[in-house]
């Protein structure tokens, strides 16, 4: 399929729009205002004028973490993820150097998909698991 690639995140309806095709609920306009000023890179992708993905970037000139990487449920296994993170991926090394790193929380059972762009899950030989901050989290 030929999607259209925009390098910014959509607008706060098309953003809610997308959060809500795949359960994720929606963020208040302001919110996701403050996610469009903190972003260094954002992409959106489109299929006939429609929102179908996105996915944006914040860091701090040294970490870098991808965040809602989001593909609208009936566009899932077309190549939207994939044409997303290869445009974060192409972003990431135009800025890359020996200070900088790129990281993401994948959904479980996620990883395999974003191994492919050179993700590794964590943990991985000496470096420790990725987490979350939820002190309410009961363990099982």
């Amino acid at each position: 399929m030929n999607f259209e690639v925009i390098k910014k995140l959509p607008s706060n309806e098309e953003f809610n729009r997308l959060f809500e095709s795949v359960g994720w609920g929606s963020r208040d306009e302001e919110k996701i205002d403050k996610i469009r000023q903190s972003s260094d890179f954002a992409v959106s992708v489109y299929q006939n004028g429609e929102i179908v993905g996105m996915a944006h970037v914040v860091g701090d000139g040294c970490y870098y973490s991808v965040f809602d990487v989001v593909v609208r449920k009936d566009f899932q296994g077309q190549g939207v993820g994939a044409t997303i993170m290869r445009e974060v991926v192409e972003w990431y090394k135009s800025i890359e150097d020996e200070d900088t790193y790129l990281y993401l929380g994948a959904s479980k059972n996620k990883e395999k998909f974003y191994e492919k762009f050179g993700f590794v899950s964590r943990p991985y030989g000496d470096i420790g698991a990725g987490m979350k901050y939820d002190p309410d989290y009961k363990r099982k």
